[in-house]
C-alpha cells in the first residue's frame, strides 16, 4: 500500500511533467503491476476472513450434531427439552467465541504490525537539540583587537556529508551538553561516524557571519552554496568541527521556493501578527504589488497546493518576502534572484535585500549567481564543498582560476544609481500606492476561491453509487448468484436445526438412517457456508480493485485544472483511507450483514409461522425500528461523508509539511503548523467522535426492540399453549424461541448496526466513484497516428488567435495570441 501510494503521490506531484512526456499509460501500469501485488495479499488475507465467517455461521450446527451423535452413540436418549437447551447455550457463545474472538485475534495481529509500524517511525533519530530553532538564543559581542564584533554565526573546521544526516542526529542526542554549540569532535564520534559517510557536502569549513553584513555565496554548480547555507540553518548536521549561533532568530528561503496551500498573505506572514506599514514595506520591496493587482482576490487569492496558480518568479519572491517579514536577525537566502528577470532581480537585490535587511542591520548570507550587484560586499568562492577564497569579489576573481569574471560586476555607486532606477520604476508601475493599498484590502471584499474546496455530497446514497459498485463485482448476475446461495445456505442450516428437532422425537434414534441425514445436512450447511464466503469476499474485493483501476486512470488522464483545484493530500485521501475501507472494512461489513439478515429473516418467518400471532406485535416494533433507522442513517450517513472530508486536510498537511520541513523548522514556525494540525485534527475527530457516539445511541435502542420481541413471542407462546387456543409442535417452538433468542441476544443488534455501517461506508465507494468519472483530457492517441508515424518532418508551429486559461473560473492566461516557428529557429520567451 505505501509503495503504491507513493507512487500515485508522485504522479500527481509531478503531473505536469508526466502529461508533457505523454507517461500516463506507463504510471498507470506501474500503479496497477503494484496494486497486483497488494491484491495479492488482500485476497490471501480475505480467504482468513471467510474462514472465520464460515466457521462462525456453521459452528452452532455442526457442534450440536457432534455434540448429539456423541449422545446417542453412547446409548443416551435426546429430548426436545435438552436438544434446544443445548442449541440455545451453544448459539450464546456462537457469537463471543466464533465472531468476536476471531475478530479479536484478527485484530491483535493487525494491531501489532501497526504499532511496529509506529514504534519504527517513534524510534527515528529526532532532531538536534542544538539546532538554531530548538536554543535559548542571547546575543553576545565578542572582542577582538580593540574592536567591537557582534558575531551572529560561526563556523570552524565544519565538515558535513550528505545522506547520513539521521546517523549523526542520533549522535547529536548522546551528547549531555549542548547549549549553542554543535560539535563533534571525539574520536569515538568520529569512529562511529566513518563508517556511515555519504558524498562529502561540506569540507573543513571556517567563517564567520557579522551583523550589519551581506555575504555572497558564490561558485559552480554543485560546489557547495546550498549545502553551506543548509548547516547554517541546522538541517545540515555537521560531522566535524564547532557551529556556533548567537542570533536571536533565522530566516531562511529555500532554493526551491516552498509554498503551501493558502492565501498569499498567509504564506507571507507565515503565523506572525499582521504588521500592515511592515507588510507593505515587504511586498511593495519585492516588486509583488504588480502581481497581486492580477490576482482576483488581491493578496487573499488561494495559490494552491505548492503555489500551483504562481509563476516560478512569483514564488520565489513570496518566499523571499516571507523570510523578510520575519525581520530576522540572520536571513538565508539560497538564489532567490535565479527565476526573476533582471529589472525585477535589480528591484529585489536593492529595495529588498540591501535596503530592508542589510542596512538594517541584519545579516544577509545569498547564495547567487547574479555577481553584477555584488560590489564591495564580501564573497565565499566555494569549491567541492569548501571555501576557497573569502574576501572581496576581485579576491575571488584571482582565486577562481578564471572561472569568474570581473565584466559583469557594478559598482557601489552603480548600484545606488541602479536604487534610484528602481525606485522611478516603481513609481511608474501601473500600481501606485492608493492601487497598492486597495489590492491588499481585497480580503474584505472576496472570500477565498471554491475551485479549491472538496465538494461535499448530502442526502442518500444514490442508487448509481449502489449500480457502480454491483458493476465493479461483475454485474448483476453475480449478485444473484450470492444472493440464490446466501439463501440456501441459509435453509440449510435451518432445516438441520428442524431435522435435529424431530430426530429428538424419535424413539430409534441411533438408527444409521437419522444419523446418515444429519451428518449429510450438518456437511452441507459447512461446505455452502464455505463456498459462500470464498465467493463473496473474492467477488467483493475485485470490486474493490475495479473501483481503484477506474479511479486510477481517471486521474492520470483528467485535466490539469483537476490537479490545480485539488490539493496532493486530497487525492491521497482517496487511494490511501477510501480504497482501504473498500478493500478491508467494506467486504466484511457487507458480508457480516447479509449473513445477519438471512438469519434475521428465517427466524422472523419461522416465528411467524409458528406462532402467527405474533403479527399483531410486528407493525408496532416494525414501525418503531424504521423510525429509528432512518434518523440513524440520516445522521451518520452525513456524518461519515463530513469525517471524509474532515481526514482530507490531514494528508493535505502531512504532506506539505513533509515537503517544506526545512522551511518550517528555520523560520520558527513548528508551533504555528503544529496548531493548524491540531485545529484540523479536532475537527476530523468531532465528527468521528459524533459518529461513535450515534452509534451507540442507536444500539440501545435496538437492543430495547429486540427484547421486547423475545418478551411478547414468550409470553404469547405460554398463553396460548396454556389456555389451548393455539397448538404449537413443542420442537418447532423450541427452534423458533431459539431462533428469537439469538436474535435478541446478539444478532439483531449486529446486524442492524451492520446496515448501517454499509451505507456509510458505501460513501467511500461513492468518493471513489466521484474520481472515476472526471473528465478527461484528449485522447492520447488517435486514428490519425497512424497516418502521420513521419511526423514532424517540419518542425515548425504556427499558432493562430490562440486564447487560453486555466481554468473557467480565471482570466484569460493568453489572449489572441499569433506567431509563427520556422524549423531550426531558436526563440526565446521574455517579459515579466
Amino acid at each position: 500500500t505505501d509503495s503504491r501510494v507513493n507512487l500515485v503521490s508522485q504522479a500527481v506531484s509531478g503531473v505536469r511533467v508526466m502529461k508533457m512526456n505523454g507517461w500516463e499509460c506507463e504510471f498507470n501500469q506501474r500503479i496497477a503491476k503494484i496494486r497486483g501485488h497488494e491484491m495479492s495479499k488482500v485476497l490471501k488475507a480475505s480467504r482468513y476472513k471467510a474462514l472465520n465467517e464460515s466457521v462462525y455461521f456453521f459452528s452452532n450446527v455442526a457442534v450440536s450434531i457432534v455434540i448429539f451423535t456423541v449422545h446417542v452413540l453412547y446409548g443416551r436418549t435426546l429430548t426436545p427439552r435438552n436438544v434446544f437447551t443445548t442449541l440455545t447455550l451453544i448459539n450464546i457463545l456462537q457469537h463471543a467465541v466464533a465472531k468476536h474472538f476471531a475478530g479479536a485475534v484478527m485484530a491483535v495481529s493487525e494491531v501489532y504490525v501497526s504499532i511496529r509500524r509506529i514504534q519504527t517511525f517513534l524510534e527515528l533519530p529526532e532532531l538536534s537539540p542544538a539546532s538554531p530553532w530548538l536554543l535559548n538564543f542571547s546575543n553576545e559581542k565578542h572582542e577582538t583587537g580593540g574592536e567591537t564584533h557582534e558575531e551572529l554565526i560561526s563556523l570552524a573546521d565544519a565538515t558535513s556529508y550528505w545522506g547520513s544526516g539521521a546517523v549523526f542526529n542520533s549522535l547529536h542526542r548522546s551528547r549531555v551538553h549542548f547549549k549553542r554549540d554543535l560539535s563533534i569532535s571525539s574520536p569515538e564520534h568520529k569512529e562511529r561516524a566513518s563508517s556511515h559517510l555519504g558524498s562529502i557536502a561540506l569540507s573543513k569549513i571556517t567563517l564567520c557571519f557579522e551583523r550589519g553584513r551581506l555575504y555572497c555565496v558564490i561558485g559552480q554548480v554543485g560546489c557547495g552554496k546550498s549545502a553551506l547555507l543548509q548547516a547554517l540553518a541546522g538541517e545540515l548536521p555537521l560531522r566535524t568541527g564547532k557551529i556556533k549561533w548567537s542570533a536571536s532568530s533565522i530566516a531562511y528561503a529555500a532554493q526551491d521556493p516552498w509554498i503551501m496551500d493558502g492565501s498569499v498573505k498567509d504564506n507571507i506572514t507565515f503565523g506572525l501578527p499582521m504588521k500592515q506599514e511592515w507588510y507593505d514595506k515587504v511586498i511593495d520591496a519585492c516588486g509583488l504589488l504588480s502581481d497581486l493587482r492580477q490576482f482576483t482576490n488581491g493578496d487573499s487569492t488561494i495559490v494552491g497546493d505548492r503555489g500551483i496558480q504562481c509563476s516560478g518568479g512569483q514564488r520565489a519572491r513570496i518566499g523571499l518576502a516571507r523570510a523578510l517579514y520575519r525581520d530576522s536577525e540572520v536571513l538565508l537566502l539560497d538564489d532567490p534572484l535565479s527565476a526573476v528577470d533582471s529589472k525585477v532581480c535589480r528591484l529585489l537585490y536593492c529595495s529588498a535585500i540591501m535596503n530592508l535587511a542589510v542596512r538594517r542591520g541584519r545579516c544577509v548570507i545569498l547564495a547567487t549567481h547574479q555577481h553584477q550587484f555584488i560590489g564591495n560586499e564580501c564573497c565565499i568562492l566555494m569549491e567541492n564543498g569548501s571555501v576557497k577564497c573569502f574576501g572581496s569579489y576581485s579576491d575571488c576573481v584571482d582565486s577562481s582560476n578564471g572561472i569568474l569574471t570581473s565584466t559583469l560586476q557594478t559598482s557601489e555607486e552603480e548600484n545606488d544609481a541602479l536604487e534610484l532606477q528602481n525606485n522611478n520604476i516603481l513609481l511608474q508601475s501601473p500600481v501606485d500606492k492608493e492601487q497598492g493599498s486597495d489590492i491588499l484590502d481585497k480580503a474584505c471584499d472576496f472570500t477565498a476561491e471554491n475551485d479549491h474546496k472538496e465538494i461535499r455530497v448530502t442526502g442518500i446514497v444514490e442508487r448509481s453509487t449502489w449500480v457502480a459498485y454491483c458493476n465493479a463485482m461483475g454485474g448483476v448476475w453475480v449478485f444473484f448468484t450470492l444472493f440464490i446461495l446466501f439463501a440456501i445456505t441459509q435453509t440449510s442450516a435451518l432445516a438441520s436445526i428442524a431435522q435435529i428437532g424431530k430426530w429428538a422425537e424419535q424413539k430409534d434414534q441411533d438408527s444409521p438412517s437419522w444419523l446418515r441425514l444429519i451428518l449429510v445436512l450438518g456437511a452441507t450447511v459447512v461446505i455452502l457456508s464455505l463456498l459462500r464466503g470464498w465467493l463473496s469476499f473474492y467477488f467483493l474485493i475485485k470490486a474493490s480493485q475495479n473501483l481503484h483501476d477506474l479511479m486510477t486512470r481517471s486521474v492520470l488522464l483528467s485535466k490539469i485544472e483537476f490537479f490545480d483545484t485539488n490539493p496532493v493530500g486530497r487525492i491521497l485521501n482517496r487511494f490511501s483511507a477510501d480504497v482501504g475501507i473498500c478493500d478491508d472494512i467494506l467486504p466484511l461489513t457487507i458480508y457480516d450483514f447479509m449473513v445477519g439478515a438471512f438469519i434475521a429473516l428465517g427466524s422472523i418467518a419461522m416465528t411467524i409461522v409458528v406462532l402467527p400471532f405474533m403479527l399483531l406485535a410486528m407493525p408496532p416494533l416494525i414501525w418503531y425500528f424504521i423510525r429509528l433507522r432512518r434518523i440513524f442513517i440520516t445522521t451518520t450517513r452525513e456524518l461519515k461523508r463530513l469525517e471524509g472530508l474532515g481526514r482530507s486536510p490531514i494528508f493535505a498537511m502531512l504532506g506539505e509539511a513533509n515537503s517544506g520541513v526545512a522551511t518550517i523548522r528555520t523560520n520558527n514556525s513548528i508551533n504555528y503548523f503544529r496548531d493548524r494540525f491540531e485545529k484540523i485534527q479536532d475537527a476530523h475527530t468531532r465528527a468521528f467522535f459524533s459518529f461513535v457516539a450515534s452509534s451507540r445511541w442507536f444500539a440501545f435502542r435496538v437492543d430495547f426492540i429486540a427484547f421486547l420481541l423475545v418478551a411478547f413471542s414468550s409470553f404469547f407462546a405460554v398463553l396460548f399453549q396454556d389456555q389451548g387456543w393455539f397448538g404449537v409442535d413443542p420442537a418447532v417452538l423450541g427452534l423458533s424461541l431459539t431462533m428469537l433468542l439469538q436474535l435478541a441476544g446478539t444478532n439483531f443488534p449486529w446486524i442492524v448496526r451492520q446496515s448501517a455501517e454499509v451505507v456509510n461506508q458505501m460513501v467511500s465507494v461513492e468518493r471513489i466513484s466521484a474520481f472515476g468519472k472526471l473528465p478527461p483530457e484528449a485522447d492520447l492517441t488517435v486514428k490519425y497516428d497512424e497516418s502521420a508515424k513521419s511526423w514532424p518532418a517540419n518542425a515548425s508551429i504556427k499558432v493562430s488567435n490562440l486564447t487560453v486559461r486555466y481554468r473557467a473560473s480565471l482570466p484569460s492566461a493568453l489572449s489572441d495570441i499569433t506567431f509563427e516557428i520556422e524549423s531550426g529557429q531558436r526563440v526565446g520567451v521574455v517579459g515579466r
